[in-house]
């Protein structure tokens, strides 16, 4: 038995049973537009895009339309599309064109509902990705300064040098902090820096991330820390809270708690 869980403003609640949910769906506490997850969906969804017709939690059949008519992704409803406007593959009447945008510029809703963010709970925020950020320099600071000890020592024991020693640990810290961010980022889809601070990166249309993208990200953090930390800092006043090395490569920090 399929087991929906359903977001209410801010907070997720169930898990409840299809025959629950189209019955929330009846009593109006579900919308089209309130956003529902069960197992084997990737992303959170309006329940009037996540419910196929016939579904038990389904409270009708799908409305028709024909070649001249979209289903609204505010309310569910059928319009003509000559009285619609699109936005990124979505169908958005003329009477909730308002409500959608000002979603949109909140960045909580509408991306979600567009399929772009999965969750409901919208994105990191400066301060919260800031203190990852700092967690995750400590974690791994302490690999890097036991294995930069080593190496000056054994540079020291061949008649290295201090440049010498230098060239050999700048490698071997690239390659644990990549190494790092690779690992959990595509195994967890965080760091343990924004799991202990419920984050999680995805790419904008909700997809997990590529080790090479990984990677990419990585240095285009070193960009977001040129000029000042600009880069970092516009994370701060973007509608999205994307930092540079956001842009750069597509990519999305959203909250999971």
């Amino acid at each position: 038995m399929s087991q929906w869980h359903y977001a209410n403003g801010s907070q997720k609640q169930g898990p409840v049973s299809s025959e629950e949910l189209a019955q929330l769906a009846r009593q109006g506490t579900v919308t089209p537009a309130t956003l529902v997850w069960r197992d084997g969906m990737a992303n959170w969804q309006p329940y009037a895009q996540a419910v196929p017709p016939g579904d038990p939690a389904s409270t009708m059949p799908a409305p028709p339309t024909g070649p001249d008519e979209a289903v609204c992704a505010v309310s569910g409803k059928v319009y003509p599309k000559r009285d619609m406007i699109q936005y990124e593959g979505q169908w958005i009447s003329a009477e909730h064109r308002d409500e959608f945008f000002q979603r949109l510029r909140e960045g909580v809703a509408v991306p979600a509902m567009t399929g772009k963010v999965p969750g409901p709970y919208g994105y990191g925020g400066f301060w919260k990705r800031f203190l990852a950020k700092f967690l995750d320099g400590i974690i791994v600071a302490i690999p890097n300064q036991l294995i930069g000890l080593l190496i000056g020592y054994l540079a020291g024991q061949i008649g290295l040098g201090e440049v010498g020693a230098m060239l050999v640990a700048l490698p071997v810290t690239f390659g644990i902090a990549i190494g790092y961010e690779v690992f959990f980022i595509r195994k967890y889809d965080a760091t343990p820096g924004k799991m202990a601070l419920g984050l999680k990166l995805l790419r904008a249309n909700g997809d997990k991330l590529t080790a090479g993208r990984v990677v990419g990200r990585y240095f285009a953090n070193l960009l977001s820390a040129l000029v000042l930390y600009i880069g970092y800092i516009m994370a701060g006043f973007d509608d999205e809270k994307r930092a540079l090395h956001d842009r750069i490569c597509d990519t999305r920090v959203i909250r999971t708690r």
